[in-house]
């Protein structure tokens, strides 16, 4: 059995290693990290579960694939073997698969593995001719021009290699929804036809392109023998941030209101605070503990947004540069994104501000929505990247609206914009929670949304009216519209079996109630859940809420006085295949 180091450390900058790597512990890239180990002891028993790993970029899944490899790499049972599927066409990526088969026997026997593929061959005829015989077979095929055929046979190198060895394979595909780009017209088709034959192949997936890779595992990769048990690799949580910031930075005191700031523009993506802590580490300070200055802050986010050499800004402009990608005329992709930065969400506003047909919007939306520059929730369109937004409306859009070749008030708006949300953060308190969520129902219009694989319904709303406080810091909120009155319980406290049965016997006094929503902030016992859902009320977590105000551009709830008790009980689901089902292992944001 193959031991895996307790994953505990997670390389954030892709950008510059001057960081290096943290040493703190991050519950979700743990609870992870069991489930590969324990996939790895599933294959080695004659039981095989493949695993999709998802989350948004720079979020830490090529380097827990990379520690994974390191992990395996010296196991005598097992065969590791690394693809990365990003790579300039589909010939490369082919070069590179072949590649990474042959080099996979020679982890254990010489650290200087030939790096061409002739060399490869070369070396490998004598330890596994068989294989060399097939990739020599590919590449005649390749030759000749038989390209679908020759992904039949690429596709099949690692249950060749498994065979002539004797071992285990372990094939790590890092974001393997680019091998679309393979000269084949159903390269996933033929990937899942083989993975049923290749039992003694174990693969593990990774996908920046979120809602893709879903449908890719839906859709083309649920077959009786090839499921894949799907996991999220998250942005940190609020407590998480917390302690990156306190081992980060030691000598720097955070005040609340600046953690709440921080946490609003990055939502926890470790590349984001990564890189604004880096800018921040260049001001002069003290070896003894002082206060961070809410101003220093701000220059910071200008510098890393604004400034010519900002690395923020140079990572959203290569994520816009995707849109160069999608066709010859790039101008309905990019103000397709600006337009879905301004709030517009939905297809004919997007329509009308990009000048385009609803038909030809349709087009361009799409193709955003598969490259993963925007996600499709239901009828709406949306950028899940806050701090992209943000440079897409503050920064890009405004550079190319100016006249004059003069700047400085550009950087002087962006400055006053971010006082301006950090003054939003700190006048947002725990009080005013009914009249945010209050807000955020006053914005449905009949929308259908899908928020984390569940379909919602959010019905327009004539009158929402705030009740009356229950007990335990519980007020409720009655909805009324054409699709008749829906009843809103909200807790920012920890929910037992004493409060839902209030509760519950609070909803049973009102009559004609279409539907009972009870929104769960700081948690529910399971008990609690199981009394909720007899009474017929359906659950949202804070994760749910922040998700419907995320998708109507309203500023997320962050209840730090609850992060260090109850942040972990939020669930997070495993799709095994198309079939969601719960999974204890990752209960843990």
């Amino acid at each position: 059995m193959v031991l895996l180091n307790s994953y505990r450390f997670l390389l954030l900058d892709p950008v510059s290693s001057a960081t290096g790597i943290l040493n703190m512990p991050f519950l979700m890239r743990e609870a992870i990290q069991m489930r590969l180990q324990k996939r790895v002891d599933d294959i080695e028993n004659g039981y095989r579960q493949n695993v999709g790993i998802v989350g948004s970029t720079g979020v830490g899944k090529t380097q827990l694939l990379c520690e994974f490899f390191q992990s395996l790499s010296r196991s005598s049972k097992l065969l590791p073997i690394y693809v990365k599927a990003e790579t300039i066409d589909g010939q490369q990526l082919m070069q590179q698969w072949m590649g990474a088969v042959l080099s996979a026997v020679m982890l254990d026997r010489t650290l200087n593995i030939p790096k061409t593929l002739t060399g490869l061959l070369r070396e490998g005829e004598v330890i596994i001719p068989k294989t060399v015989t097939a990739v020599k077979h590919l590449q005649r095929l390749l030759r000749q021009g038989k390209n679908s055929l020759a992904i039949k046979e690429l596709l099949m190198l690692s249950g060749t290699l498994a065979r002539e060895t004797g071992k285990k394979v372990v094939l790590m595909i890092d974001e393997f929804q680019a091998l679309e780009k393979l000269p084949a017209p159903d390269p996933f088709l033929l990937l899942g036809k083989q993975m049923m034959i290749d039992k003694e192949v174990l693969y593990v997936v990774t996908s920046s392109a979120v809602d893709r890779a879903r449908e890719i595992f839906r859709e083309k990769l649920s077959l009786l023998f090839g499921n894949f048990e799907v996991l999220e690799l998250a942005p940190f949580g609020y407590m998480e941030m917390e302690q990156y910031l306190a081992t980060r930075m030691p000598a720097h005191r955070w005040s609340l209101e600046l953690k709440k700031f921080i946490f609003h523009m990055t939502d926890g993506e470790p590349i984001y605070l990564d890189l604004l802590l880096q800018r921040l580490e260049q001001v002069e300070v003290r070896e003894f503990p002082q206060d961070v200055s809410p101003s220093v802050l701000l220059d910071a986010f200008c510098q890393e947004l604004f400034d010519r050499r900002g690395r923020i800004a140079l990572l959203c402009e290569n994520r816009l540069e995707k849109c160069a990608h999608l066709a010859k005329y790039r101008g309905p992709y990019v103000r397709a994104m600006l337009a879905l930065s301004q709030g517009r969400h939905k297809l004919i506003p997007i329509a009308a501000f990009i000048e385009e047909t609803v038909a030809e919007t349709q087009k361009v939306l799409k193709r955003l929505v598969e490259d993963g520059l925007a996600v499709k929730s239901g009828s709406l369109y949306h950028v899940p990247d806050f701090l992209f937004r943000f440079w897409l409306r503050e920064v890009f859009q405004k550079r190319h609206a100016l006249f004059l070749p003069e700047e400085r008030i550009l950087r002087k708006h962006l400055f006053d914009e971010l006082n301006r949300v950090l003054d939003l953060c700190t006048r947002m308190s725990e009080e005013d929670l009914g009249l945010r969520v209050e807000a955020l129902l006053k914005e449905f219009r009949n929308d259908g949304v899908e928020i984390d694989q569940k379909k919602m319904s959010c019905p327009q709303f004539s009158e929402v009216v705030l009740l009356k406080h229950l007990p335990h810091s519980i007020f409720s909120l009655l909805g009324r519209g054409s699709r008749g009155r829906w009843l809103f319980y909200l807790s920012s406290e920890w929910i037992g079996e004493s409060e839902i049965e209030k509760v519950v016997a609070d909803a049973k006094r009102l009559i004609k109630i279409q539907r009972k929503v009870l929104v769960v902030l700081g948690g529910i016992d399971q008990n609690a859940k199981l009394i909720a859902q007899e009474a017929k009320m359906q659950i949202w977590t804070l994760r749910t809420l922040n998700g419907l105000l995320d998708l109507y551009d309203l500023p997320k709830i962050i209840l730090p006085s609850h992060q260090g008790i109850h942040e972990s009980q939020e669930i997070h689901e495993s799709h095994v295949g198309s079939v969601a089902q719960e999974l204890p292992a990752l209960e843990s944001r």
